[in-house]
């Protein structure tokens, strides 16, 4: 009696009433819930991708080469002795200075201008001419230091590095007298693994900065 006279409660219409409330009320706050996880699990997503999206691009770029049939071979022979990274700013400086004297001492030199392919994805081309060069070196100036395709250049060199155990394979030619502390955050991670080189002042130190940057890219 007690059971029937409550289901008919329920049929009363304020009753019912009441009692749809309550459960749009538990809907509403089970929805509101799942989309709070939900933005929540998104903006962690975006943030993890855009702080680790040169390794996300990286390993997608392996994956794709893979599956093309491309694989890297152990102990292979280098096309180049070096890749040089600038700023398109720095182009002059590299070319018509740096490029000029490694090649007139027998280095075989490899350049974004020189060697990219327009139309051709340049981080393709990027990982490319880094896998085909026994040194990346980075020419750092303040033009470098406002780039940003020049700090992805970086972090993906670092992570080629490491990922196949070439820790020593990156050179920084520091310019313009700038301190470790403004160098890209990737190479100050490594600086205990990488050579630096500073860029003379003065003319009459120059023939010594040939000489060790000759040493550092014949080195193994």
């Amino acid at each position: 009696m007690e059971k029937s006279f409550t289901i008919s409660k329920l049929f009363d219409e304020e009753n019912f009433a009441e009692f749809e409330k309550k459960c749009q009320s538990q809907m509403w706050l089970l929805f509101s819930s799942s989309v709070l996880v939900l933005i929540n699990v998104s903006i962690i997503v975006s943030a993890l991708i855009k702080r680790y999206r040169v390794h996300v691009d990286y390993i997608i770029l392996r994956i794709r080469n893979r599956l093309k049939g491309i694989h890297l071979p152990k102990n292979k022979s280098f096309e180049f002795d070096a890749f040089i990274s600038y700023a398109e700013d720095d182009y002059k400086l590299v070319t018509s200075n740096l490029y000029q004297a490694l090649t007139n001492l027998g280095f075989l030199i490899s350049l974004p201008d020189k060697d990219f392919i327009p139309g051709r994805s340049k981080v393709d081309q990027l990982v490319q001419s880094i896998d085909h060069s026994r040194k990346v070196v980075f020419i750092i100036t303040e033009n470098f230091l406002k780039s940003g395709w020049n700090s992805y250049a970086v972090q993906m060199a670092v992570t080629h590095a490491f990922h196949n155990h070439r820790k020593r394979s990156i050179i920084v030619i520091i310019k313009d007298n700038i301190p470790i502390e403004r160098m890209p955050k990737d190479l100050q991670y490594i600086w205990w693994c990488i050579v630096s080189i500073r860029w003379p002042d003065t003319l009459e130190l120059m023939d010594g900065f040939w000489e060790d940057l000759a040493t550092t890219l014949g080195s193994v």
